[in-house]
């Protein structure tokens, strides 16, 4: 019988994807990779021992070829996305509706395709890659985070649903990483939030780049395959632990006021 584990991770050609496709291979997985264009990937992009293979979560047909292309699935990273900023007054429906298809339908897609080759061998992990934004939403990335809040959401019923097959759901919420993930800004001409946004913009893009390395994130993700029963939720990052219990314990006003406060949101 092969006893050769099985990784599929979303995104996989930079950041928190690679790292983590890079981490899963070094410990003994045969890891399938995705990205848009996998034959534009230079020899030096690519990872020894990961077989890359296109996927387009915008695209239903894209999502359905890599499932039918899969036999077997252990570990499901899905990582895969993009970062949106602007004021959720101006941001236009079909922007948001491409957000959520990109960073909610998509993966649930994948996931709903992926269940069936779990349940067969009656074990399995899905690790939904979401962020510390969805508990400390920051200014102007609200649309964004209402779309990693409801991937979590979703996991933790998911959770429960798949208990009696074996199969683990776990939410890992990065806070600032260092990643050159895309990041469309949508702002109107003579928007009267420019200058806040600009503002909680150019904070928001100094703690990426002085964030921690997507490493971190790799290696707290193999630490929670490695677990027999994992907990719901994972922060991971520099501080993030910290960050994810004050959202919890402290009284929202307190929480709501720090935030305006550190992204420079003034006014009544």
């Amino acid at each position: 019988m092969d006893q050769k584990r099985y990784a599929l991770v979303t995104g996989a050609s930079r950041g928190i994807g690679k790292e983590t496709a890079r981490a899963l291979v070094q410990a003994g997985y045969k890891v399938t990779g995705t990205c848009r264009s996998p034959e534009k990937l230079k020899p030096e992009e690519k990872i020894d021992g990961v077989d890359y293979v296109p996927l387009e979560l915008m695209d239903e047909n894209s999502i359905d070829a890599l499932i039918e292309r899969t036999e077997q699935v252990d570990v499901l990273v899905n990582n895969a996305g993009a970062s949106q900023m602007g004021p959720v007054e101006e941001v236009p429906m079909e922007k948001i509706r491409q957000l959520y298809q990109l960073a909610f339908f998509g993966n649930v897609r994948l996931i709903r395709g992926i269940l069936p080759k779990m349940r067969k061998h009656r074990h399995g992990i899905i690790l939904n890659v979401t962020s510390l934004a969805s508990h400390l939403p920051i200014p102007f990335s609200s649309i964004y985070a209402s779309a990693k809040a409801a991937m979590e959401v979703m996991a933790n019923g998911l959770r429960n649903e798949l208990a009696p097959f074996g199969i683990r759901v776990v939410t890992v919420a990065p806070s600032f990483i260092r990643t050159d993930i895309y990041q469309e800004k949508i702002l109107q001409e003579d928007s009267v939030y420019a200058t806040a946004m600009n503002t909680a913009k150019a904070i928001r893009d100094a703690r990426i780049q002085n964030g921690s390395d997507p490493a971190v994130v790799a290696a707290q993700i193999l630490r929670i395959i490695s677990l027999k029963n994992p907990k719901p939720f994972y922060a991971a990052g520099r501080n993030a632990g910290l960050l994810a219990l004050i959202s919890k314990l402290m009284p929202a006003s307190f929480v709501e006021k720090n935030i305006r406060k550190q992204f420079k949101i003034t006014g009544s």
